[in-house]
């Protein structure tokens, strides 16, 4: 199991790395591959197989084999779909209960992986429609599952521990299950937004209509915000016309007690910031977002607030999208919101969200920007402070940490003494050394 585990994965680095090179090794790799898509055995290895697949659509595409790109994506789909036509054709709860999430999941992943690997024009309205239906059916049964044994349980009472945690195991696979069904409805919009628009928008935003409503137990709520992050990713301005089914109660999660909840939301607002349209919501939004920002970072690092931590980074990608995008509307805010975004710096859980800020402080520096860099560079000390802090962490990419680098060199040696002293010890050591990496 580790030797094929161990093989899979040298493929599958091989694949990432070359990319558009290993195409004269496409084919028999797929075909090997094939042989482990109903690996029994370990889901790890499945998991692998098809992420590898992924890259497989996305080597033909960038070696221009589009008629290749096609043929690996309709096997793929060929082999996977059926099992959720499975679940959805289940005419009972008696029949579901043979239902096998933890494998389900790792096909539902795999589709996504596949969808937005494959890049544009591999999908007709009639097969996009056909995977959203499929997905949404089987989604539907999983629910009816759990409310059914729900009930049952409630109804018996069981007491055995031991089951108990293995119902457990059994629930939290069930849960992954359906989020993945909802991320591969999402997966549809990445590379077709005008054809989800036609065949998948209306039964997506069912979907969010039922679970975003607050008297919802909030997982289901979940589904409804996962779905909501890929329409405002992948739609953007198309998908304003769809914002009164969500956005208010959107705005309200935003500020959520559960972290489950709020960090979704975050980011999904992060998203929707980018619109235009968003105006109108941006100074509301803004205040509820400073404040999780600073009832959060008052929390400190402890690894109990870690969860909590990861929402506010969210909430800071989603104020600085609107100082950025919405200026006017939040104008008479600005200088406090500024101040919330710098002082909640650095991004100190989520490493994504980390990478967008980074760079996003870094450029705002490098543009002098007025409310960053303070009243006579009054905010240097503070900001240089945060990006030496991150220079070559694993929240920032490697082109911010070389523009860290020469930030540093272009303040001149004169200016740089003077805000060293400023700074802590660890940091002073560390600017000597990009300062010396910069030159």
């Amino acid at each position: 199991l580790e030797d094929l585990k161990g093989a899979i994965g040298c493929v599958h680095t091989f694949v990432e790395e070359l990319g558009k090179l290993f195409v004269d090794y496409l084919q028999q790799t797929a075909q090997a591959l094939l042989l482990v898509f109903d690996f029994a055995l370990d889901e790890d290895v499945r998991d692998l197989a098809f992420e590898t697949w992924g890259l497989l659509c996305q080597c033909a595409r960038e070696s221009g084999q589009v008629d290749k790109v096609g043929e690996l994506v309709q096997e793929f789909l060929k082999r996977m779909l059926p099992k959720f036509e499975q679940v959805g054709a289940t005419g009972s709860v008696a029949e579901a209960q043979g239902i096998d999430s933890a494998a389900l999941k790792t096909a539902a992943n795999g589709v996504t992986a596949c969808l937005r690997k494959a890049g544009p024009g591999v999908l007709s309205g009639e097969q996009l429609n056909h995977i959203c239906q499929v997905a949404l059916k089987a989604l539907h049964v999983s629910l009816q599952l759990r409310d059914a044994e729900e009930e049952a349980n409630r109804r018996n009472q069981k007491n055995d521990e031991e089951e108990e945690m293995v119902d457990d195991e059994e629930l939290e696979e069930a849960t992954k299950f359906r989020l993945a069904l909802c991320e591969m409805v999402g997966a549809l919009a990445v590379h077709h937004g005008d054809l989800f628009m036609e065949h998948c928008l209306n039964p997506s935003m069912q979907l969010v209509t039922k679970f975003i409503q607050p008297s919802v137990r909030w997982e289901d709520r979940r589904l409804a915000l996962f779905v909501i992050c890929d329409i405002l990713e992948h739609l953007k301005e198309k998908a304003v016309p769809a914002w009164p089914h969500f956005m208010e109660q959107l705005l309200q999660d935003v500020a959520h007690q559960s972290t489950a909840l709020r960090q979704p939301a975050c980011y999904a607002v992060s998203l929707a910031a980018q619109v235009k349209a968003f105006a109108q919501f941006a100074p509301s939004a803004a205040t509820t977002l400073s404040q999780v920002i600073s009832q959060t970072r008052q929390a400190g690092k402890k690894k109990s607030q870690r969860e909590a931590q990861a929402c506010a980074d969210n909430a800071l990608s989603a104020l600085v999208e609107i100082l950025t995008t919405h200026q006017q509307a939040v104008a008479g805010a600005e200088g406090q919101l500024w101040s919330v975004w710098l002082n909640a710096l650095p991004i100190q859980v989520d490493e994504v969200e980390g990478v967008k800020n980074h760079r996003t402080l870094l450029n705002l520096v490098k543009a002098e920007h007025p409310q960053v860099i303070g009243e006579s560079g009054g905010n240097l000390p503070q900001v240089l402070s945060i990006l030496v802090d991150v220079y070559k962490s694993n929240t920032v990419d490697e082109e911010t940490s070389k523009g860290i680098a020469q930030l540093v060199v272009q303040l001149g040696p004169q200016r740089l003494e003077g805000i060293a002293s400023q700074l802590k010890e660890k940091h002073r050591k560390k600017l000597l050394r990009i300062h010396k990496e910069g030159q």
